[in-house]
Formats: structure tokens, C-alpha cells, sequence
């Protein structure tokens, strides 16, 4: 089985650092402005990629504004797998957020500094990345790609396939379905009379 495991903010969301586990079952209690609604939309943008699609209101800052407000501004998301774990990080660069999926559990040291400051550059965390012996892909920019990558629609992109958390070419209503469980929407399946 394949499953979200753990979310790591740093600078990211007005949290400076944290580690979250959310493997297995999970409950967020807490008085307002503590966070929950914080983790749930990394939670739903995980697994949709989609900035519109989180519930966040009119209004507002964007998702990109509020999770990723500087250049030392990450979201890592760890996968537990059957054979062991890899990755997500995401950042920010020239407008966008982009996506690296990388070859191994969350490790602070490929993140932080020894003097406990953030990274503010890929080239910084990919230099950790090389002194450890950390595989990663090519930066990934487009929301479709990271999805086709996480839902198995890895057609002619092999290298990808041991990211996938199923194998599916018409993974489209998985995203969604989740987006209407995390917002509490009303899910309905409209079955066609023959």
C-alpha cells in the first residue's frame, strides 16, 4: 500500500518549521486559526495539484502566497511505499510551483542548514542531495505532469513509475473525489438509465 505519510512546512504557510505525520488514522482538533484548515489544503493539493480547487475563499491570499512567500519556502511530502519511501518537494521558482520527487525518506539535513536556516535555492538543496546520494527527477512545472506522474499515467516515462501511488491512464475522478471528501461537499454518481 502506498500512502501520504508525513507533510514538512518550512517558511512555508507563516509556520517556520514543521513536521506532520498523517499516515494511518488522523484527526485535526484545535481552536480556530491553529492550522487545520492549513494542513488539510496541503493535504488536498497533494493529491489534486490544482491552486483553485482548495477552498480557499474570496478574498483570501493565493496558495501560492501564503505557502510559498519567499524563495526559502518549501512543502515536502513523504510517501510510504511496499519497498520504502520517496519524496515530493515542493518550491517555488520564476512564478510557478514546481515539483521534484526524489529517492528518499525526509531528511532536515538536505533542507536546513547547520546554522538552522532554509536552503533559499534548488542548486543549495541539490548539492545536499549529491553529497547524500540522492537520486531526483527533473523539475516538473506543470500540474498535469506531477498528476500523470502520481496516478501512473506514465506512458514512454518509465523512470517515473516508482512514484506512482496506483497506475491508472483515466485517474481523473480520484483528484476530485478526494477534493469533495477533505471540503465536505455533497458526492453524488449519476448512473445512466438504458
Amino acid at each position: 500500500m502506498r500512502y501520504l505519510n508525513k507533510i514538512i512546512f518550512i517558511n512555508s504557510a507563516t509556520i517556520k518549521y514543521a513536521e506532520i505525520i498523517v499516515g494511518g488514522n488522523v484527526h485535526f482538533i484545535g481552536t480556530q486559526g491553529v492550522g487545520k484548515s492549513t494542513v488539510l489544503r496541503s493535504i488536498l493539493f497533494f493529491y489534486n495539484a490544482d491552486t483553485q480547487k482548495l477552498g480557499i475563499k474570496s478574498g483570501q491570499k493565493t496558495f501560492y502566497e501564503y505557502y510559498f512567500p519567499s524563495a526559502d519556502s518549501y512543502i515536502i511530502y513523504e510517501v510510504a511505499k511496499e519497498t520504502g519511501t520517496f519524496s515530493v518537494l515542493c518550491y517555488k521558482q520564476s512564478g510557478k510551483i514546481c515539483y521534484r520527487f526524489f529517492d528518499s525518506e525526509y531528511k532536515k539535513e538536505l533542507f536546513i542548514s547547520e546554522q538552522n536556516k532554509a536552503f533559499e535555492s534548488w542548486e543549495k538543496i541539490k548539492e545536499q542531495f549529491n553529497k547524500h546520494q540522492i537520486a531526483s527527477s527533473n523539475k516538473i512545472d506543470r500540474y498535469e505532469d506531477y498528476r500523470d506522474i502520481l496516478y501512473g499515467n506514465n506512458d514512454g516515462k518509465k523512470e517515473y513509475r516508482k512514484y506512482a501511488l496506483l497506475e491508472s491512464k483515466q485517474y481523473q475522478n480520484i483528484p476530485r473525489t478526494i477534493q469533495n471528501v477533505l471540503q465536505s461537499c455533497k458526492i453524488t454518481s449519476e448512473i445512466p438509465m438504458t
